[in-house]
């Protein structure tokens, strides 16, 4: 058989568990994600649409550690498979090495390197933020869920209200009663016969606030200072509440800034040194991370090719125990480079020296 069909066979057989494992590792991730979004979507009557960016922006999240963790499985099931079925020893038979059946697997660990550094420089740290948006969007529709039917609470807009009857999927309630000491030298007694939460947004990403609109009710006010009390019927009444942090700002962490964003810090010289140290680091977490494909060639093809045929099982264990002890390394990487006990540039290259050294021993061993 050609080189060149030799080669395609190999990266197909690499490729399929790698596009496999993504959506595995996706599944497992998101798995554990249902449960919230789905009380989003029915309890606190949250949007599908929001949902799904909500689902979209954690997917994106996921990716920059999915990407290496399925492709070290697909080059482990690729070459326990090709190993335990004899192909690898054929293929030595006739003329090729163990360098040149690498060689579409380097291809095709280039391209995940690729896909890894654009994720990490841009659309990683755009969906941290469009994930957090979206988790405010949502979260700020909670307001209604925080009011319970016979009971006093405290939890809308820390008015104190009490309601016979409240429907949290539409917002509704009847016989209310609010007690609003906001303004404490006027503070206002309100009792109605039905009551309404209405969202008030003025384009899509503006959050707006919370009309509370009443109907057939009174008004019942204290002049504390004048000794005056007044009492104001009502057909509508409506109080309008403005949601905190309506425009979606919130802290900046250095995962959350694009690529372009982090540079402009890094060169800022009125920041602190422990400042630059925690953007170096990041900077640095970011190209190591994206690199570490190309490495996990060799431990991928180093594991594989001397496995057995009854060890397959154990390839989705191997590449699991991998991935855990490469992020749990990473980790105090990260701390040597935010704490200044290493430079951040040397620090996070320790994972992937690790990685090189135990790959690079294995896959000389299935070299032999």
């Amino acid at each position: 058989m050609p080189i060149k069909k030799l080669h395609t066979y190999i990266f197909k057989e690499v490729l399929t568990p790698f596009l496999g494992g993504i959506g595995f590792f996706a599944f497992v991730f998101l798995l554990f994600q249902m449960l919230r979004l789905a009380e989003e979507l029915i309890v606190n009557n949250a949007p599908f649409g929001l949902v799904m960016k909500l689902l979209w922006t954690l997917i994106l999240n996921f990716l920059p550690l999915g990407l290496p963790l399925a492709f070290l499985l697909g080059v482990l099931f690729a070459f326990s498979r090709l190993s335990g079925d004899s192909e690898i020893v054929a293929m030595k038979a006739g003329g090729m090495s163990l360098a040149s059946i690498s060689k579409p697997v380097f291809g095709l660990a280039i391209l995940v390197s690729m896909v890894s550094l654009l994720l990490n420089l841009n659309w990683s740290p755009w969906s941290e933020v469009a994930m957090r948006q979206t988790l405010m969007k949502i979260g700020n529709r909670k307001f209604v869920s925080s009011i319970n039917e016979g009971t006093f609470s405290s939890g809308f807009f820390n008015l104190i209200m009490f309601t016979e009857r409240v429907n949290h999927r539409i917002g509704k309630m009847e016989k209310v009663f609010i007690f609003d000491e906001r303004d404490e030298k006027h503070p206002l007694t309100v009792v109605a016969k039905t009551g309404e939460v209405i969202r008030v947004q003025s384009n899509e990403d503006d959050l707006g606030g919370v009309v509370l609109q009443l109907q057939d009710g009174s008004i019942h006010q204290s002049d504390i200072l004048n000794n005056n009390y007044n009492l104001a019927n009502f057909a509508t009444y409506q109080i309008y509440f403005e949601i905190p942090d309506a425009k979606g700002n919130f802290g900046y962490r250095p995962k959350m800034l694009k690529i372009g964003d982090l540079q402009n810090k890094r060169n800022n010289p009125n920041i602190s040194a422990a400042e630059r140290r925690e953007l170096d680091t990041d900077f640095w977490r970011r190209i190591t991370v994206a690199m570490a494909p190309l490495l996990f060639v060799f431990l991928g093809m180093g594991f594989g090719t001397v496995r057995t045929r009854g060890a397959r099982s154990s390839v989705l264990l191997v590449a699991f125990i991998t991935m855990a002890l490469y992020w749990q390394v990473q980790v105090s990487a990260i701390w040597l480079g935010d704490s200044g006990a290493l430079p951040p540039w040397l620090a996070l290259q320790i994972p992937n020296l690790l990685v090189f050294l135990v790959g690079g021993f294995m896959y000389k061993r299935a070299n032999w």
